[in-house]
């Protein structure tokens, strides 16, 4: 019946493309992600986004392998479930939920920065936890109401951000005149910084373009407009990373403190570029492009959650439609209760809104690496399958399985400061948990 059913054709190529380049958020990278990255690979931060975006590419024609043949509701689990088999597909649909409920929060954490910032420059104190309260009601009611509007609104939003942000690139790149920068060309201190570290953090960037898939089902044209939005989101991304990084350092270079120490990097950058009238014009571009990217996570998450309660690995009560909307509004509902209960919690235990950013950015980017990497494998084992795997294909695969593995290791060795060092021990945790759920529940995954 039409009822149990989530709106198909509502989704053109432009708002599937406006939903992952939402969850990717691209003003967060220079807005709270460059401090971090460049404390870890500094001048060769330009070069991680490189190395980032071609290991994601490689990822991106695994997972196009699919897109173009098949799709629906939750995608990539569906994907690496029925490849890898219900143990490792069940693994995938819990590092999907897990990554997309971790980067929700840490934009919850964001928020909560960003309209400080704003209260603090009107001298008014804006509470962190009302803050996350309205974020996730107002996430909510517009992923309920409708997928496309919902769309809408984060591409509107995140066009604003980028577009003030990339003014602000503009004046910094006039103010250095006309030559390049040879600090970063060359690298400068290169030896002391981490670039597989730098490439890990690249990933956090990143994050975000595989979530088009998860629209298959409500997508227009599905098996075109889906491959076109996972690797136009990871270009489109990639060059705004390098060029907004580059800027960031050059413009900032000798100033005190130094990029990796600043909270607030584009509020900065407009002090030393005399364009001091940009700082609100900033931070409340940061606030629409960190509301599009925890809408996103809402919508992504419960896509994926979805088949997964029809498959019977999630509660049956999940896979429930609106009768009038068509869209997964129980799933909807639980996501932003998580999301929510991890940002209360962290506040609770007295972590800091920006920590609360760091901290569940880095958690996120384990789940996506794991994920990342299943795919990978599942494409030659798909092609094969159906009679078409070519020797191309499987250089790519094990490409991608390689980088993906390295950027792995990078997150457990060195060990980081805590309590950031036992982030990968827990997530191992979660999918043991996982596996064992979904191995000894009864379910429908084929």
């Amino acid at each position: 019946m039409q009822e149990n059913r989530l709106r198909s054709g509502s989704l053109s190529f432009i708002e599937v493309l406006a939903a992952a380049l939402a969850l990717i958020g691209l003003s967060m990278t220079p807005v709270l992600i460059a401090p971090y990255m460049f404390g870890a690979a500094g001048n060769a931060s330009w070069l991680a986004y490189v190395f980032g975006a071609v290991m994601l590419l490689l990822v991106a024609i695994n997972l196009n392998h699919f897109a173009k043949r098949a799709t629906g509701a939750g995608s990539m689990f569906l994907y690496a479930a029925n490849e890898l088999g219900p143990t490792l597909g069940g693994l995938a649909g819990w590092s999907l939920i897990w990554a997309y409920v971790f980067v929700g929060a840490a934009n919850f954490g964001a928020q909560a920065v960003f309209l400080g910032q704003v209260g603090s420059a009107f001298g008014v104190s804006i509470p962190a936890l009302a803050v996350m309260a309205a974020l996730g009601l107002v996430c909510w009611l517009l992923a309920v109401r409708d997928i496309a509007l919902s769309t809408i609104v984060m591409l509107v939003l995140e066009s604003i951000s980028v577009a003030i942000i990339l003014y602000l690139v503009g004046v910094v790149l006039l103010h250095a005149g006309p030559h390049i920068d040879t600090a970063q060309l060359h690298l400068e201190g290169f030896g002391k910084a981490s670039i597989g570290l730098g490439i890990a953090t690249a990933i956090f960037s990143f994050v975000g373009f595989e979530s088009a898939t998860a629209f298959g089902a409500e997508a227009s044209d599905p098996l075109r407009t889906i491959p076109r939005a996972v690797v136009w989101s990871v270009i489109i991304a990639s060059a705004f990373f390098i060029l907004a990084m580059y800027a960031e350092i050059l413009g900032l270079r000798g100033l005190k403190p130094p990029l990796d120490q600043l909270t607030s990097p584009l509020w900065n950058l407009a002090d030393a570029m005399n364009v001091g009238y940009l700082k609100i014009p900033i931070v409340v571009g940061a606030i629409c492009s960190s509301f599009s990217v925890a809408l996103a996570c809402v919508n992504t998450c419960a896509r994926i959650a979805l088949p997964m309660a029809q498959s019977g690995i999630f509660p049956r009560k999940l896979a429930a439609i609106h009768p009038r909307f068509h869209t997964p509004h129980v799933a909807l509902a639980a996501t932003v209760v998580v999301m929510f209960a991890i940002g209360l919690s962290m506040y609770l235990a007295r972590v800091a809104p920006i920590d609360i950013f760091n901290f569940c950015g880095t958690l996120s980017s384990l789940s996506f690496i794991a994920v990342y990497l299943l795919i990978s494998i599942a494409a030659p084992r798909y092609l094969k399958r159906i009679g078409e795997l070519r020797a191309l294909d499987v250089v790519v695969a094990v490409l991608a399985c390689i980088c993906l593995i390295g950027t792995g290791i990078t997150l457990f060795y060195p060990s980081p400061p805590p309590p950031t060092n036992w982030f990968p021990y827990l997530f191992v945790i979660y999918l043991i948990a996982g596996v064992v759920i979904t191995r000894f529940k009864p379910h429908s995954i084929s």
